[in-house]
């Protein structure tokens, strides 16, 4: 059987692709910086704004292990089924995010818009820069949206809710969203790419 050649970009699309990461940063870096500086504004907007019916949907759902088990335990169940590399890859996604977010609270310190309470053992990461739940969620959507593409709409949408539920409870500013959900779905990109390059058609 022949081998088959690997075609390498040639100059004029390595251009392209940098010219579009260039675009895709600048544009990145503009949401978070628009969305610090209007910061106070959505927060003191969002204060005295609450509705009974949505403060008990939004609270099971802005719930850490309530998220975990949705989006990360169900699609464990479902993936190991399909293949252990995915569920390992998905596992990777959770991981890194996490640890990056943890990092990146421990050198922010930015307090958050309202007083939290403080559980033993965590309060080290009860800083608000950034929402570790937007980063996380958003680490692991490409991965259910690929896997699961039939329910893509759903785990999008899911993702979102959960990441403004952080904002609609003063849990986090703005700013901390919308960065967590970048820096979180390019994490998901770049694991879910490097999945693709060596599954070898497993999945």
């Amino acid at each position: 059987m022949a081998r088959q050649k690997t075609i390498k970009p040639n100059n004029k699309e390595r251009h392209a692709v940098k010219r579009n990461w260039i675009y895709i940063l600048t544009l990145a870096a503009l949401l978070v910086y628009v969305s610090y500086v209007i910061d106070e504004s959505v927060r003191s907007a969002f204060e005295n704004v609450k509705f009974p019916m949505l403060d008990f949907f939004f609270g099971i759902m802005t719930n850490f292990g309530v998220m975990l088990a949705i989006f990360l335990g169900i699609p464990l169940v479902i993936l190991h089924r399909k293949g252990r590399k995915a569920s390992y890859f998905l596992i990777l996604a959770f991981i890194s995010s996490f640890l990056f977010s943890f990092a990146l609270k421990l050198i922010a310190l930015r307090q958050r818009p309202v007083e939290t309470l403080y559980y033993p053992l965590t309060s080290i990461i009860n800083y608000s820069f950034p929402s570790m739940h937007s980063m996380v969620v958003f680490a692991l959507l490409p991965f259910l949206v690929h896997f699961m593409s039939r329910q893509r709409y759903f785990w999008t949408i899911f993702a979102f809710l959960t990441a403004f539920t952080r904002i609609y409870f003063s849990f986090h500013y703005l700013s901390d969203v919308v960065f967590g959900i970048i820096v979180g779905y390019f994490i998901g990109r770049l694991l879910l790419a490097l999945y693709k390059k060596g599954a070898h058609g497993e999945y």
